[in-house]
């Protein structure tokens, strides 16, 4: 699977030579967005890899600073600034956030990818060098840990620091007291596909997909869809199209 980036830079010749640099060298860009507010909606939606993120855009009062502040309240994505401006308090705010990379205009591309491989290798890093896929998990149910298969989990809905999760083979749902992003971080499992910051559900248990609305199989569940959505869910499934 190509790894994700998200595109916001509101120039659209530059936004145009970083996408198409960035799909030459083997990354999927879905989204590029113009404005504070088309990012954070695409965020929400799609699981990113990388952010290539501008600090001002001229048409939006909000800036790429703020954007990335709202970020890290949820990921630890790796993140590369796009700045003219050099000055330390900026740049302090910057390193203060974690997991980033900068480049000051202008953006040589060749230059760009290779701290957008570099970005992404840190991530790599920390995965398990031999981790194998195990269908069995142990999650804290009910002051105890039960035996759950991955395979069996219909959807995880975030809670606060908490989450709830239904599992196919139970009556009713169970609150962890974790996080979405520490559980999802535990299950590797690639059958989850996140539909908004709150929402996460297991493709296999699709029954169908009405216009924007799509209705899992199990505990009556049914979710708006996204724009965009539909499609990425029809790839990620095999179906016969008319």
């Amino acid at each position: 699977m190509k790894p994700k980036v998200l595109i916001v830079e509101d120039e659209l010749i530059t936004a145009t030579e970083f996408k198409e640099a960035m799909q030459a060298a083997g990354f999927e860009v879905p989204v590029v967005a113009d404005r504070i507010s088309s990012a954070m909606a695409a965020f929400e939606t799609i699981e990113f890899d990388l952010v290539l993120l501008d600090i001002t855009l001229k048409h939006d009062s909000l800036d790429g600073l703020y954007f990335a502040k709202q970020i890290r309240k949820t990921s630890e994505v790796p993140i590369i600034f796009i700045t003219g401006d050099s000055n330390e308090t900026m740049l302090d705010t910057m390193n203060a956030l974690g997991n980033i990379n900068y480049m000051m205009k202008a953006v040589r591309t060749p230059e760009l990818i290779f701290k957008a491989k570099m970005m992404i290798g840190k991530k790599d890093e920390h995965e398990p060098k031999d981790h194998r896929y195990q269908e069995i998990i142990l999650l804290p149910i009910n002051k105890a840990h039960q035996k759950v298969k991955k395979s069996d989990i219909v959807a995880i809905k975030a809670n606060g620091s908490y989450s709830d999760i239904y599992i196919a083979t139970e009556t009713q749902h169970h609150t962890l007291s974790m996080n979405m992003k520490k559980l999802l971080d535990g299950l590797h499992y690639d059958d989850l596909f996140r539909l908004n910051k709150s929402n996460v559900i297991n493709v296999n248990f699709i029954e169908r997909i009405e216009k924007d609305q799509l209705i899992l199989n199990c505990y009556n569940l049914k979710y708006a869809l996204a724009k965009g959505q539909k499609k990425e869910i029809l790839e990620r499934l095999p179906s016969i199209k008319t």
